[in-house]
């Protein structure tokens, strides 16, 4: 896993390459009908980020819709008022996202594949391909290829709307930045290791962020962890919060950093610890932690990498392997083995 971690910014840089070349051959679909964004898991997190750069880069006009591959199933409806899909599958073979692909096929939506295998079943089914670059992932908890996925995704997007595309060719900056302060990410993992419960807070493109981290962290870590927005969490969740927990707070803008502040501030007061992380500079409030600066639709694909390195960092400080998701244990790879995915 942390192999993958330190791979991604040579990957992003590669992707936003090869992809904003491909991606000038795939035709922009018509803006009166939805335009949706498939996957399952870390790919369903890679579309709903997609998502979110789609409204930004589309403007507000178009139908924009990030759908799990199951759900997507259960409303057959959409499919056929859908144009255009773009699916994410890193191996081209999740069982539930090909299903999800032959529904679209029958009802003649044109697809684009987002992966990282680009001879699979999901290619076959496919019109157009963005193969992701150097996201051949050698653990099961994986990263690069949900960062290489949402740079694919930017890089058709900005060609789309033309909009955006020297910031799809800079994430790579944004990533090694991240990557020289390791220690940092490390330290704040050996300051949470005792807290086995956590609550992410993101709202706006932190949403994405934050729910990609809670699964890296329930994977890779084992931990019991929930994400909500911040809001929801003054409204009606801080009442669970107390000295087993702690609270990770992600903030892209103003509103949400002047809010997170407030909820960590009450975290703390019902007894749980927390943590900050903003694009801010200069900040010498305790427990607050800079990020580099990324236009806030396109900054899950930076601002997810200290939580991959917190997950690696906590998994390692309790001597588990992170890269199997908790699959050397009988018990998890017996239920694991009981259905297919």
């Amino acid at each position: 896993m942390h192999e993958m971690i330190a791979s991604q910014p040579a990957a992003i840089e590669e992707t936003a390459r090869v992809c904003l070349a491909t991606a000038s051959r795939i035709p922009r679909p018509s803006a009166d009908r939805p335009l949706l964004f498939v996957g399952i898991g870390t790919s369903f997190h890679a579309a709903l980020g997609a998502s979110v750069a789609a409204r930004a880069l589309l403007g507000p006009r178009a139908l924009i819709r990030a759908v799990p591959s199951f759900d997507l199933l259960l409303e057959p409806d959409l499919i056929q008022a859908a144009k255009c899909a773009v699916v994410f599958s890193a191996s081209g073979e999740t069982a539930l996202t090909l299903q999800a692909q032959s529904a679209l096929a029958k009802a003649r939506v044109s697809q684009v594949l987002v992966t990282g295998t680009p001879k699979s079943p999901s290619a076959r089914l496919a019109d157009h391909t963005l193969v992701t670059q150097q996201a051949n992932e050698r653990a099961w908890t994986h990263t690069v290829s949900f960062t290489t996925a949402l740079t694919a995704a930017y890089a058709l997007l900005s060609t789309w709307s033309g909009r955006g595309r020297r910031t799809v060719r800079d994430l790579h900056r944004g990533a090694r930045v991240v990557l020289r302060d390791e220690a940092v990410w490390k330290t704040l993992a050996g300051r949470l290791v005792d807290r086995h419960r956590l609550l992410l807070l993101g709202s706006g493109p932190a949403e994405v962020t934050m729910r990609e981290a809670a699964l890296k962290l329930r994977e890779g870590a084992g931990r019991f962890v929930a994400w909500c927005g911040v809001e929801e969490y003054l409204h009606g969740i801080l009442p669970s919060t107390n000295k087993a927990a702690a609270v990770i707070a992600l903030a892209e803008g103003p509103l949400e950093l002047a809010r997170s502040r407030q909820a960590l501030r009450a975290a703390g007061l019902a007894g749980a610890r927390g943590a900050l992380l903003a694009p801010i500079r200069g900040s010498s409030r305790a427990g607050e932690y800079p990020l580099p600066p990324v236009p806030p639709a396109f900054s899950p694909a930076v601002h997810v990498i200290p939580l991959q390195l917190l997950t690696y960092w906590t998994a390692v400080g309790e001597g588990r392997n992170p890269d199997v998701m908790g699959y050397d244990d009988p018990r998890i790879w017996a239920a694991r083995r009981s259905f297919g995915i």
